[in-house]
């Protein structure tokens, strides 16, 4: 036993080396190397790729073709707030306001409640104002800087006649996106509605806007004035997204 002893240490020191190599290995798999990690992020990178088709497909307008993908990206990853809110946004322009509605209240107590409660202002834009916009400004406190809900918000504010309520909405959108013609012309539209010449002019300078095109913004805003508080009048849904001269 006296003899046997030493031989046996010896032989656990020269073990050890090998087994914490391996497990070293072993280490550097599991941390660097994870089984499995290249089909994960296989899968969600062509998820990823699917929801850019669906919104491609509705920038053009799509909206059949975009509901088609939906349906296909849902078969093959499963379901997911972005792919409810995509669907939601679709069927909603599709002239599908129930089906649209459901989604959207389905999105509001998770990561997608700001683009909820925007589409939600949205829906309701084109038959209840004071609905909208309660909608609208919940989605602005939770997307500030989202120029689409202020450039939304600041319309069906204008729409509803509240014009100084409507112009830091209209102005922020503004400034968010300078290079963007919408925000720039809505806000137009409010400063002519305001009797604000001064303002008026000194942004159609700076933006370089011809006569003709100021003419159709003083126009839409005299059909906006005639409309205003008449929740029945128009396409609401559509004009809180394209207002103003594009």
């Amino acid at each position: 036993m006296g003899v046997l002893a030493p031989k046996s240490a010896n032989h656990l020191l020269l073990l050890l080396p090998a087994l914490v190599g391996l497990n070293a290995c072993n280490g550097l798999r599991t941390l660097d190397n994870p089984i499995g990690s290249g089909k994960s992020e296989a899968a969600s990178s062509e998820a990823a790729l699917y929801l850019d088709a669906v919104r491609s497909l509705m920038a053009q307008g799509q909206f059949y073709a975009a509901l088609a993908h939906i349906q296909e990206d849902r078969r093959a990853h499963g379901d997911s707030p972005e792919l409810r809110l995509l669907e939601a946004d679709a069927r909603r322009n599709l002239g599908q306001p129930r089906e649209a509605e459901v989604l959207y209240r389905g999105l509001l107590n998770g990561p997608q409640a700001g683009a909820a409660k925007h589409g939600l202002g949205r829906l309701y834009a084109s038959r209840d104002l004071a609905t909208a916009i309660r909608y609208l400004r919940e989605a602005s406190l939770l997307r500030p800087t989202d120029v689409d809900v202020r450039n939304d918000l600041g319309y069906a504010l204008m729409q509803a006649g509240r014009y100084r309520e409507a112009k830091p909405e209209l102005a922020t959108a503004a400034e968010l996106a300078p290079n963007e013609a919408k925000g720039r012309n809505n806000l137009l539209i409010l400063l002519i509605l305001m009797r604000d010449e001064a303002a008026v002019r000194r942004i159609a300078d700076q933006s370089g806007l011809d006569a003709t095109a100021l003419a159709r913004l003083r126009a839409q805003a005299q059909s906006l004035k005639q409309n205003a508080n008449s929740p029945t009048t128009g396409d609401r849904q559509n004009t809180s997204r394209t207002g103003g001269a594009g």
